[in-house]
């Protein structure tokens, strides 16, 4: 996995910079930690698409939770909870048979636009676009929905990890959504 890599060459990078005087050491930790949640926010596109439910649920804290809306209660809390919800989205959304004669998702999440702010010791905010792309069968590529992420992070043993995620609908397809059997956009 490319984290440990990447973990080690900002670590020296931060190191190189603030022993030279360049840039103040709290200023490579904040670098540092807004690179490594940018590439937490991009793989839990990739592991929602094609990971396991184990490796989706590691993504977020162990009380980690997901809410639709701005502001609104959780509907998924914890991880066997977290691992339950991967479970039925790959149920529901991991039947297109692929090249290699298995089976992947029908969509692709696309995290764009992202804005990282460290709140604390240990805790960031963030927001980002997500483009959710389907393709079913002779349906698609099309784009279903746009959405709008809204994250609290908390560093917990040296990782980030999503602690809430708040997702917001911008733009939906619903009648594509009704098409491909699972509702709305």
């Amino acid at each position: 996995m490319r984290t440990p890599f990447l973990r080690v060459s900002l670590t020296l990078l931060c190191l190189a910079a603030a022993s030279s005087g360049l840039i103040a050491t709290d200023s490579m930790q904040a670098i540092a930690d807004r690179t490594l949640i940018r590439e937490l926010m991009d793989r839990y596109g990739i592991v929602h698409d094609s990971g396991t439910p184990e490796e989706y649920a590691n993504l977020f804290t162990a009380d980690g939770e997901i809410a639709v809306a701005s502001g609104g209660p959780a509907i998924v809390k914890g991880r066997e909870a977290l691992i339950a919800q991967a479970r039925r989205d790959h149920e529901r959304f991991g039947n297109e048979p692929a090249a290699n004669g298995k089976t992947t998702s029908i969509m692709r999440h696309l995290i764009s636009n992202a804005q990282i702010t460290i709140t604390g010791a240990g805790t960031a905010a963030g927001t980002c676009y997500v483009t959710t792309v389907v393709k079913k069968g002779d349906v698609g590529p099309s784009i279903l929905s746009i959405s709008r992420y809204t994250d609290r992070y908390v560093k917990q043993r040296g990782e980030w990890r999503i602690q809430r995620r708040e997702i917001t609908i911008e733009f939906g397809n619903g009648a594509l959504g009704k098409q491909l059997g699972f509702g709305g956009g």
